[in-house]
């Protein structure tokens, strides 16, 4: 018969501290936005509203100004239309003539560069804002995740350090390396282990403490309870499944764990004084993954009842990845790598480990994820998003091109101007549907509600400013209409007068003059 002494623990993951997306006050003012209205989509559609109001005072000033170079450019057509066929073979002086013009008319073909300046400005901090953001959340997710699989375990953990739970022996935990006889480091690991087996704390940790070099260059070594205890509370910590605690404990439901472990552990259940080496290797292995599968499965829960709605919106899973069918409301570790990586983010030597598995690290993330599987396979969207974003940037920049209509036909003495806009619309439109495939749903929303609002502002601005210009145009012709009409009245009152003169045989000065 064998003996306790030969029953050996195993370690257990449960990982230490994870870390967070920093983010600027952009990322924090959307953060409030999604925690405020209490529905991520609708947060994204705020935030895409507030950066439109804020360039809408610029808006206004650009399109009112296109729209009165393109009335003014109307009224104008005879003379452009003269100038097309005179500089016909000479477009740098058909530009030449053209600028006089402008000039003579009030017209600056700059006007609206500022306002486009600032709204592309502003496009590009909106991709690098939601870029870091939707890794911020995904980062935060998966945080979430690995706090759901480690609160399960912390309750089989001990609870307090104590110096009843506190075990440290200066004849084995103290470990000494020498080079060439002088002492170069010394380590001491400290054990929190609950021995009282009517409790169900069947977890205990190891922490090392790398003793401090003093400045005569001794590393002396003197143990504190209150000191140690400190240093365990936040040091990083190996976590390890007491066997034998597990197996013998009486507690209620302890029964029903020992005999679903004998059954996958696929030994006979006996003493575990009786146990061989593989044997107790084979019942360690059924107790890990008792306990990690535990976790996972704390995860999958927390995954569909926190996780799951507070990243989707409509039909899209998670408005963090791209509405695509080839995209997942779970990533696999290649996407949720790389954006960790790029964002240095957990990448540092200090990140979460135990035994060589990090919590960012790709057996970390699938061990953490192994139960979302079927979210890892299903489709985070339908293109739907990418289609509507295609449209409204091509409708907006239709609804653009016609308010210019004059501006595109004259700005070439050939009229080329039109093709060239199109080609923009053609580029433009093209950009876009690449933003929408690279960039999160979020993203796409923005540009969505981005486009509605131009166009719907464009539709506005050139509805009011019309109105507005034929009204002065009105009373302008008004005016005109008046005058020639006095000037009609006085020459009809003149005309009267001397018909009445001639009749009362009256002569005309000239008339006197023959004379």
């Amino acid at each position: 018969m064998g003996s306790l002494a030969n029953i050996f623990d195993t370690g257990l993951t449960i990982f230490n501290s994870t870390y967070s997306v920093e983010l600027d006050w952009i990322g924090r003012f959307i953060r409030w936005l999604v925690t405020s209205v209490g529905s991520v989509g609708l947060g994204i559609i705020l935030f895409s509203l507030v950066l439109k109001l804020i360039t809408l005072p610029f808006d206004v000033f650009q399109r009112i100004s296109m729209r009165k170079q393109n009335q003014k450019m109307k009224a104008n057509q005879e003379r452009m239309e003269k100038l097309q066929k005179q500089y016909a073979n000479d477009q740098d002086a058909y530009k030449q003539k053209v600028m006089e013009m402008y000039r003579e008319s009030g017209m600056s073909i700059f006007s609206s560069c500022l306002p486009m300046i600032l709204s592309l400005v502003i496009f590009i901090i909106a991709i690098g804002s939601f870029n870091s953001y939707s890794t911020y959340a995904n980062v935060e997710n998966y945080n979430q995740m690995v706090g759901a699989y480690n609160e399960t375990l912390y309750e089989y953990c001990v609870e307090d350090v104590t110096e009843d739970t506190l075990f440290f022996d200066e004849t084995t935990d103290i470990n000494v390396t020498e080079e060439n006889g002088k002492i170069t480091a010394k380590t001491v690991t400290y054990t929190v282990k609950d021995n009282d087996i009517t409790n169900n704390n069947y977890v205990y940790y190891t922490v090392k403490y790398n003793v401090p070099k003093g400045k005569d260059g001794s590393f002396a070594y003197t143990y504190d309870f209150e000191k140690a205890k400190k240093y365990i509370e936040k040091a990083d910590k190996a976590y390890y499944i007491y066997t034998a605690k597990v197996m013998m404990s009486q507690i209620e439901g302890a029964k029903e764990m020992q005999d679903e472990i004998w059954a996958n552990s696929g030994i006979a259940e006996k003493s575990l004084s009786e146990l061989s080496k593989d044997e107790n290797t084979a019942l360690n292995a059924a107790i890990k993954n008792y306990f990690e599968s535990m976790g996972q499965r704390a995860v999958k829960t927390a995954y569909d009842t926190e996780i799951k709605d507070n990243v989707s919106f409509i039909w899209i899973k998670n408005i963090w990845e791209t509405d695509a069918t080839y995209k997942s409301p779970v990533l696999e570790y290649d996407s949720f790598g790389t954006a960790v990586t790029e964002r240095g983010t957990c990448g540092c030597s200090s990140e979460s480990k135990v035994k060589g598995m990090a919590a960012y690290s790709q057996d970390g993330y699938n061990f953490v994820t192994k139960n979302l599987t079927a979210e890892k396979d299903a489709s985070n969207g339908y293109f739907i998003l990418i289609a509507l974003s295609i449209g409204t940037i091509l409708l907006q920049q239709f609804v653009s091109m016609r308010s210019q209509k004059e501006q595109q036909k004259y700005s070439s003495v050939d009229g080329q101007g039109k093709g060239q806009q199109k080609m923009m619309m053609i580029i433009m439109t093209g950009m876009f549907a690449i933003f929408s495939f690279l960039y999160s749903s979020a993203f796409a929303i923005y540009l969505i509600v981005s486009n509605v609002f131009s166009l719907l502002s464009t539709i506005v601005i050139n509805k009011l400013v019309d109105r507005k210009l034929n009204k002065q145009a009105a009373a302008v012709e008004t005016k005109k209409y008046q005058n020639n009409a006095l000037e009609r009245i006085e020459a009809a009152k003149n005309a009267g007068k001397a018909a009445a003169s001639e009749k009362r045989g009256e002569k005309t000065p000239d008339k006197k003059n023959k004379k």
